[in-house]
Parts: C-alpha cells; structure tokens; sequence
C-alpha cells in the first residue's frame, strides 16, 4: 500500500478562468501540487495568481507541452514538432504508439532530439518564470515513445524525477502513475468524464493497492472560458474535477485511509538538488551537437 500520493492539478496557465480555479481547489481542497505550462500566452497569469495567493506554499512541476501554442525554443530547430507556421501540432494530428489510441489518429511522430532540444528550453524557461528548476517533470496530453525516452534522459541526467520513471534519481523513493494515459482503463474514462468524489471513497484510481512509496494521480480541477474551450476538448471534465476535489469529503476519505497528500518534494528524502545552469547547458550544447 501507497501511504502517500501526488494529487496534481494539471494544465496550470492553460487559461485564465483555468488557473483560478486550479489555484482554488489547491487551497480549498485536495490538491497538493500545480504542474505548470510555461509556453501559453496565459502562462504569467497563472504566476501572478500563485505569487499573489500561493507562492510560500503550492508547490509547482513543469507540465511539459508540446500540443498547444508554440515551441519554447526556435522551432526551425524542433521540425517534427511544429507545423508550417512554426506552431505544435495538435494531439489530434499526432500518430499514437498505440493503434486504438482514440486521441492521436494523425501521422505526426517525433524525432526524440527535438523533443529532447524543446524540454529542455522548456526546463530553462521555468527556472526564469519561477526562480528554481522544477522537481518533477510529466507530459501534458501525448506520450508516445521517443517523448517518454527523452523527459527520462533528461531528468535522469539532471537529476530531475519524471513522469513513467519510478525510481527517483538519487534516492531510494519509488512513484508510480495511477492513472495511466492511452488504453481503455477505467482510471482514463475517469480522466475523460472528470472525478466524483464516489471514486475517490472507493478509491477507483488503486492508491491503496499502489506498490511504491508515493502513488501520483493527474486531475483537472479548473472554470472555463472562452481560451479553455478553443484550446482542449476536455472542457466539463474539469468543472466536475473542481467540484469534486474541492468537497470536503474528498480528503476525508484520504484521511480515513492514513494516505497523506505530499507534494513531488517528498520524492527527495535529503532535499530536492537543485541540477545548476551550468548542467542544463552542458546537456542542451549535447544535444545541439548530435543534431547540427
């Protein structure tokens, strides 16, 4: 049994609306970390509301994103990324590893290097917007092969935890998804439908039966407008999710159980190491130099 679990509050700075509500459920609710999108147009609201009401205490991830809006880095350099006008293509355009994956049905597929070069001006970007590196990093909607062999050779050689890698780099802790992306699950219908709090009391996403130390589930908890609805087609998911994870009963059930809310922080017995910008650039010049 897990006696632990990650509840992140993905898509933090997707919109406006979104973030507020995200941001709410975290203080509200049963939040316990916000990953952040650091490459939209709504991204420094998002920072302004978690300077203004959360700062000192929620903690933040990088949701790494490259389905939505523009690359980070010159997309010249990320081809198999971006579309003629240098835009990500959409998930709807990607070609899934799986062949029933029923959100990529496209013919896009990857170079892991670009992914390499566009997490990586990503992890950049969140040290200049937030002031540190992140402690974890996850995948914002698509996770096809050489984008969850790339986020694991980063993280690994900087020290980073990923999302689809349980063994934490320099510790003995071990974190596991419990709602795994792709497939038929019931844990993704969950996803699709957005939480009740029925799940949660019988405990639908096997945190109880998790075999790590720290179990992780994604939820979407967030308002809507007019940026939400041009920019995913999960949109009433995520008003049941803020519902759900902002009533009282939620956590309750948690607390029931002895299954303590942590944030990715506690993946890092001795303290989060942060890796250094002279690291980060040593491994962006690697990677600059396989693809020139």
């Amino acid at each position: 049994m897990s006696g632990r679990v990650v509840i992140s509050g993905d898509d933090f700075g997707i919109s406006e609306a979104y973030s507020i509500g995200a941001l709410r459920a975290w203080k509200k609710g049963a939040v316990s970390a916000l990953a952040l999108m650091v490459n939209l147009p709504t991204t420094e609201y998002a920072l302004e509301l978690w300077r203004r009401h959360g700062a000192s205490t929620a903690p933040l991830s990088l949701h790494f994103n490259i389905v939505l809006g523009d690359p980070v880095s010159d997309p010249a350099s990320i081809p198999s990324l971006v579309d003629g006008d240098g835009h990500f293509y959409r998930s709807s355009m990607w070609r899934g590893d799986d062949p029933v994956d029923e959100k990529c049905h496209g013919t896009v597929y990857p170079n892991q290097r670009d992914v390499e070069r566009e997490a990586l001006a990503q992890i950049e970007r969140y040290r200049e917007l937030v002031g540190s590196y992140p402690s974890h990093i996850d995948c914002h909607s698509v996770v096809v092969d050489p984008v969850a062999r790339a986020l694991c050779r980063i993280s690994h050689a900087l020290g980073i935890h990923c999302e689809g890698s349980p063994v934490v780099p320099g510790s003995i802790v071990t974190c596991a998804e419990c709602m795994p992306m792709g497939g038929n699950s019931e844990r993704v219908a969950i996803t699709s439908r957005g939480s009740t709090p029925e799940d949660w009391h019988r405990d639908a996403f096997g945190i109880e039966s998790c075999p790590f130390d720290v179990a992780v589930v994604h939820v979407h908890p967030g308002y809507i407008d007019q940026r939400l609805l041009d920019s995913t087609s999960m949109v009433y998911a995520r008003c049941r999710d803020y519902e759900t994870m902002t009533d009282s009963s939620v956590k309750k059930a948690l607390d029931v159980r002895g299954i303590e809310m942590v944030s990715y922080e506690a993946l890092y017995p001795g303290g989060f190491k942060e890796p250094g910008a002279q690291l980060v650039r040593r491994l962006v010049q690697e990677v600059g130099a396989v693809l020139s």
